[in-house]
This record gives structure tokens, C-alpha cells and sequence, in this order.
């Protein structure tokens, strides 16, 4: 048995939500969220398009789930189908294309598998049956995430590669584990983000966007490391019906009781694994 939930919820220092979620059980179990541009007006739409979008493509992503070699290969390309379509809706709807200035990311599960593609920065954690919990964080230079918006313009494009200084390792992939420990790895800013997790191993899998990791101690100004808060954050007592909304709220009232709070919008959702 597998139970899913998500949920999103404003940051401190936004006026209002630009991050996006969507769950479901058909045709599989998914979650797919966004987090649009702060610096791009009406993002959060484009957020709602990019997510919508992906739903109608989730057919397209399973068929080839099954070759993890074909899902890297095919990354961009279904990235493109999700945001032309998003494009050719916006422009409908008289918007700039900008509003697509979005990350994406894709998670379904597909047996005991949960299957994830992360189209620009995001957070990953998984927790062990005996509750040692691990993350992985996507960052890019300049805090810059490349959207799937630049595949639409080529000016954009060039201008994006420019701007980030090295290409070739803009990409920041960090693993982070119970003990803090942190493996960083570089790679190009358009390196397929493609990872799989089986639900045997890890019995809990979250995918989040970057806001996850946007907790401020007040007293200080200082970041609060990622996995400090995740274990309130993920301290589920039970996994029916509406339980990350539940759970998320509560941990974000436990932690603002510690003056830590979120200055960026997050979107969570969970699989996990019924004993």
C-alpha cells in the first residue's frame, strides 16, 4: 500500500504563493510541483500551466521508465513537449512567456519505484525504516535555475549560459545524509536530472522544492542547515487522507516557536510505504 499527499504553502518574505502542486492515483500515483521566478511577473501561473501540463505527459514519461539509460536520454525532449504546450497557452491567454519562468519537478511511482525528474533546483530526501533520513539539493550558480522556459527562446538561452559564469558546472548536486555529511557534485547546467528510489529501501521518499531549504533562525539571520528541519518537518505519526498538509503546518508552527521560519514558498509531497 502506498499513500501519497502534498501540499504548499507561502513563504515569509513573499506577498503571495508562486510555487504549485498537483497529486494524483491515476493513470499511477504522482506529485508534480513548481516554484516560479520571484523576479518574473505572473510566475505563478506559468507554475499552474508547467504543472498541468506535465499531468497530460505522465503516460509519455512511464513508457519509458523502465530503461533508466532511455529516461536520461528523453529528458529534455519531454521537457519541451510540457512547456510549448504551456506556451501555446499562455500566449492564448495573452501572457508574456515568461510567466514559464518555473523549475518542475516530476515524481510518480511505478511499482515500488518512485520515479523523479527535476527540471531545475529542488530537494529530494529519503528516510530508511529506521528513520536515518538523506537529501539530495539541486543548486545552480547565481542562484539561477534553468528553466524550461529558455528552451523556448535562444537569445534567452545564450543570455542564461552567459550569465552563470562556467557552464560546464553550474549544476550543484549535493547529498546530504543523517550526519551531516555533504558530497557535492558539479556538472553542466542542462545535465539531465533523472534519479529512482524503491520504496523497499526507503519506505518514505519527499520531493520538495528549493523553499525546503529557505528556514531563517530570526535572532541570528542565519540559515538553518537543511537537515535540522527536517526531522520535524517529516515527523509523520500517521499516513491517511491529508497528512504532509497536516504535518507541515504543525512543523511550521513547532518551528517558528524556535523564531525559524521559511522566507520561500515550499511545495511538499510524500510517498510512502504502508507497513
Amino acid at each position: 500500500m502506498i499513500a501519497l499527499d502534498s501540499h504548499y504553502t507561502m513563504g515569509r518574505l513573499h506577498w503571495y504563493c508562486q510555487d504549485y502542486v498537483f497529486q494524483g492515483g491515476e493513470p499511477f500515483p504522482h506529485i508534480i510541483l513548481a516554484d516560479g521566478c520571484s523576479a518574473s511577473p505572473n510566475s505563478d501561473i506559468g507554475a499552474r500551466l508547467l504543472v498541468l501540463n506535465a499531468r497530460r505527459e505522465l503516460a509519455r514519461f512511464a513508457r519509458v521508465a523502465a530503461d533508466e539509460a532511455q529516461r536520461t536520454a528523453l529528458h529534455w525532449r519531454l521537457g519541451r513537449r510540457i512547456v510549448r504546450r504551456a506556451a501555446r497557452q499562455a500566449h492564448d491567454l495573452g501572457l508574456n512567456p515568461e510567466v514559464l519562468d518555473a523549475t518542475l519537478l516530476i515524481a510518480w511511482c511505478d511499482g515500488s519505484l518512485v520515479r523523479v525528474h527535476l527540471y531545475g533546483d529542488g530537494c529530494i530526501v529519503t528516510r530508511r525504516a529506521d528513520r536515518q533520513l538523506a537529501a539530495i539539493q539541486v543548486d545552480y550558480a547565481e542562484n539561477a535555475p534553468y528553466y524550461l522556459s529558455y528552451l523556448l527562446d535562444a537569445e534567452r538561452n545564450v543570455f542564461y549560459q552567459e550569465a552563470i559564469g562556467d557552464s560546464a558546472v553550474a549544476q550543484s548536486i549535493s547529498d546530504l545524509s543523517g550526519a551531516a555529511e555533504i558530497k557535492k557534485r558539479h556538472g553542466p547546467f542542462d545535465n539531465p536530472l533523472v534519479f529512482s528510489f524503491d520504496l523497499n529501501v526507503f519506505p518514505l521518499v519527499a520531493v520538495a522544492t528549493d523553499g525546503l531549504g529557505s528556514f531563517v533562525q530570526a535572532q541570528t539571520q542565519q540559515r538553518v542547515p537543511l537537515l535540522n528541519v527536517l526531522p520535524t518537518i517529516l515527523n509523520f505519526d500517521r499516513f491517511e487522507e491529508t497528512f504532509v498538509r497536516e504535518r507541515l503546518e504543525k512543523a511550521l508552527a513547532e518551528l517558528g516557536e524556535q523564531m525559524m521560519f521559511n522566507v520561500d514558498d515550499i511545495s511538499l509531497g510524500v510517498f510512502a510505504r504502508k507497513a
